[in-house]
């Protein structure tokens, strides 16, 4: 016997289908699971899951709406457990679904891809959710047409227990497009906070942080395509599983056929980058094939650590072509300032504006 609410599921008179049902899960509601809940779930009705642990589900219905209660304080409804067909806590079926306000934890899966979220369906939003310690934070297969929106989210830990695969926080597929925004990412392990082969990737406002993790690349659009970066704080750590990139556009191009998306603009603009790693760091890297050329402009880039490349590959910076070799560090600039040839007074000058840059230390807005 179903436990829909009975009101808001009554037939109208004449009417061609049901009005959409509210379910409530945990607390005082009728349903015990999510599982439950899924089960009786028709398109466009809202679960309300009330604080509380619990297993993930599968949901395959059109436009639901998934959000913890109203009364729910954050981090309060949790989901953890065994991965839901070896795949995600939550498996996404239904295309159009909404989900808000849920704690995705402890993903694991035998491939080493357990994700929180498991997208199959097309169009998904995330909304005030956070995602700890799994191997995936959400995974988008890839479906034509479908729009992954991710907004005020935070992704830590991510890491796969699998030895020949790694954790991303969010993986989107052959999408559409990919938008994250006002969302937090820190304590990353091998794998890459955001890697999107959407066909336009839309990434502002953000948080990326590999301080105190070991993660590869802040953002991989590894097939080019549409992109805008801006407004963020991206910072790259001490102890990355990558050494020399932050931000990577086109690195499988040249594999040919799927692996590559139409050309669009690629702006990255208004970014902060901060380097805390050692050695010298790209902000930028361009491989695409064929080039689409990226225009980077206003962005803040801060050598705490080793040495920053603004861009290789294609790409204009503040309306000037970017070289290969444009570093905008002063301790390097001291390095050139000192090599021959240099002598007498000009090198004594070389010297001492030298060590004037490198004691300063300032951010380099580019």
């Amino acid at each position: 016997m179903t436990l829909r609410l009975a009101l808001a599921a009554a037939l109208a008179t004449g009417s061609a289908g049901a009005s959409a049902a509210t379910l409530a899960v945990g607390g005082n509601g009728p349903y015990a699971t999510l599982t439950e809940a899924s089960r009786d779930a028709k398109g466009g009705d809202t679960i309300i899951v009330a604080p509380g642990i619990y297993a993930g589900a599968r949901f395959h219905a059109d436009g639901l709406t998934i959000r913890a209660a109203a009364n729910a304080v954050p981090g309060s409804v949790v989901v953890n457990g065994n991965t839901v067909g070896g795949k995600g806590l939550f498996v996404i079926v239904g295309d159009d679904v909404t989900i808000a306000g849920l704690t995705f934890e402890g993903a694991r899966a035998a491939d080493g891809n357990g994700a929180g979220i498991r997208a199959e369906g097309r169009n998904l939003s995330v909304t005030d959710a956070r995602f700890i310690g799994n191997e995936m934070g959400i995974l988008a297969n890839g479906v034509d047409g479908s729009v992954l929106t991710v907004r005020r989210s935070r992704f830590t830990e991510t890491a796969s227990r699998a030895q020949d695969r790694v954790g991303h926080a969010v993986y989107a597929n052959g999408i559409a497009r990919l938008v994250v925004t006002g969302s937090t990412f820190e304590r990353g392990a091998r794998g890459h906070y955001i890697k999107s082969r959407a066909l336009d990737t839309r990434i502002t406002g953000n948080r990326i942080d590999d301080t105190n993790g070991s993660a590869s690349y802040l953002i991989d659009l590894p097939e080019g395509g549409a992109a805008t970066i801006s407004g963020n704080l991206l910072v790259k750590g001490p102890s990355p599983d990558n050494c020399c990139t932050a931000i990577a556009y086109g690195f499988e191009m040249r594999k040919g056929g799927s692996y590559i998306n139409p050309p669009g603009p690629v702006r990255v603009s208004g970014n902060r980058f901060v380097n805390r790693a050692p050695g010298i760091v790209t902000f930028f890297a361009n491989r695409s094939a064929p080039a689409n050329a990226a225009t980077l402009s206003d962005n803040e880039l801060v050598e705490e650590q080793g040495r920053i490349v603004v861009a290789t590959g294609h790409a204009t910076v503040n309306g000037k072509a970017a070289a290969t070799s444009y570093i905008s560090n002063a301790a390097t600039f001291a390095e050139m300032a000192l090599k021959p040839p240099m002598s007498g007074i000009f090198a004594l000058l070389g010297f001492g504006l030298a060590g004037i840059i490198v004691g300063r230390r300032k951010p380099v807005t580019r």
